[in-house]
């Protein structure tokens, strides 16, 4: 029985990372998909350790009642939506893009799951138009921060929609641009110096903002207003129902492009990140750095 317990935690952990973490294999920029950061994000988040497409089920599940159209937003291939639909079988999935062929990837994932509760369809995001009172929950599960036209985005959201309708997102919402703070550069060259071992410094030794022509040739969309999310959010008159930590600040420059060399087998490695964990906290509960990710959530409209 321990086994097949075993078995089957390691097929759901597989899973929600295949789900939710669609970058080639390794992705070395990916600070969040090493396990012990995960659960750091997710115990500062929850104070248990969740996935966070759990956290976007449980929520779905609690505010949207069934037969509820819930919308995603950039969804690209919709891993996390397949991932939603398959878990809410009595809500309805509307999935958009503005790639046709990672829409066509998605409506066969689809039909080989044989999912009748999702559909997909063709939209920039910049450029919404929706339907009024058409949905009972907008879900952004890290493609908000790819939006230019944030002032056009939540006005749409408003009108499409339902009352008692929300937002809900698990999204970066840190410097435009991965433009590293001052505060960001001083502490990660700190605690590189200090607390991070050469061998985990293949990548590099001082944090730098990442180059923009470099960040503009991979993802023209890569954060290119995250700053502004929640100041946007509000002043298009929403009111922030939750918004709980997924801290960030320091690990990210920290970690980006070099998370590959920390094993999670080695607790020596985990030693380092665990001693980066307690600085971070130290600093976001002093004030000194900030959230650069986040979990939040609307009040009903």
């Amino acid at each position: 029985g321990m086994l097949l317990a075993m078995s089957s935690e390691r097929e759901r952990v597989e899973a929600f990372w295949n789900a939710t973490h669609t970058g080639p294999a390794p992705d070395h920029g990916n600070y969040l998909a090493h396990p012990l950061v995960a659960a750091y994000t997710s115990i500062r988040a929850t104070g248990v350790i969740v996935g966070q497409l759990e956290v976007a089920i449980a929520e779905l599940r609690d505010r949207c009642p069934n037969g509820a159209r819930i919308l995603s937003p950039g969804c690209g291939a919709a891993h996390k939506e397949l991932a939603l639909a398959r878990a809410l079988p009595d809500r309805h999935f509307v999935a958009v893009d503005i790639a046709e062929s990672a829409l066509a990837a998605g409506r066969n994932a689809a039909a080989q799951l044989g999912l009748t509760n999702i559909e997909f369809a063709v939209a920039d995001f910049n450029q919404l138009e929706l339907e009024r009172e058409s949905f009972d929950a907008i879900i952004g599960l890290g493609a908000f921060h790819h939006i230019e036209n944030f002032e056009g985005f939540w006005a749409q959201c408003r009108r499409a929609l339902r009352k008692g309708g929300v937002i809900l997102a698990q999204e970066y919402v840190g410097p435009n641009r991965l433009q590293w703070t001052d505060a960001q550069i001083e502490h990660g060259d700190r605690v590189l110096r200090d607390l991070v071992p050469a061998c985990h410094k293949v990548a590099h030794d001082r944090v730098h903002r990442v180059a923009l022509e470099h960040i503009i040739a991979v993802d023209p969309s890569e954060a290119v207003r995250s700053s502004e999310m929640l100041p946007t959010l509000q002043a298009a008159g929403f009111a922030i129902a939750a918004l709980v930590s997924g801290g960030g600040a320091l690990l990210q420059p920290v970690l980006i492009d070099q998370i590959h060399t920390y094993d999670p087998r080695n607790w020596q490695h985990n030693l380092v990140l665990a001693k980066l964990f307690a600085e971070e906290d130290r600093l976001m509960r002093e004030g000194v750095l900030q959230d650069d990710f986040v979990m939040f959530r609307t009040e009903p409209v």
